[in-house]
């Protein structure tokens, strides 16, 4: 940083800058629009579950039953609740890696406590799981 610059070498540097941005805003393929939208790539349309893989994540069947709780439609009046007879110190919704850490140091200081994680997934670990499956002999992993 002790060295000057000459005013030459700032406009071709800002030149080449600028031609290299106006340039990629010409490539096929790329959905600007998407990519420059204000919805987060979560939200997106395609982006979770992972079409077309077979890695497992959010599917149809595992988010109707809180829908139907949270619009009135569920349990169906009048139903009768069911008496499980069990008793838990501690339920945590969500097997993601916060629900995991709550309920580890709430073992931590309760060893024998009885603890309920409730999750809409088949296995724990939330968007910080690793999924591993075999198509064609390769190895396909997602973290």
């Amino acid at each position: 940083m002790d060295r000057n610059i000459t005013r030459r070498d700032f406009l071709n540097g800002v030149a080449a800058g600028t031609g290299g941005a106006m340039a990629g805003s010409l490539l096929p393929g790329l959905d600007w629009e998407a990519l420059t939208s204000s919805t987060a790539a979560q939200d997106q349309h395609g982006y979770y579950p992972p079409e077309l893989t077979g890695l497992r994540g959010s599917h149809e069947g595992s988010f109707e039953a809180a829908h139907g709780v949270r619009d009135g439609k569920f349990p169906p009046k009048n139903a009768p609740a069911l008496d499980t007879k069990e008793i838990y110190d501690l339920v945590i919704v969500g097997g993601g890696i916060s629900g995991l850490a709550a309920a580890y140091f709430w073992r931590a200081k309760n060893p024998n406590a009885r603890i309920l994680i409730l999750d809409n997934h088949d296995d724990f670990g939330g968007h910080a799981k690793r999924n591993e499956l075999r198509a064609n002999g390769r190895m396909l992993l997602a973290n």
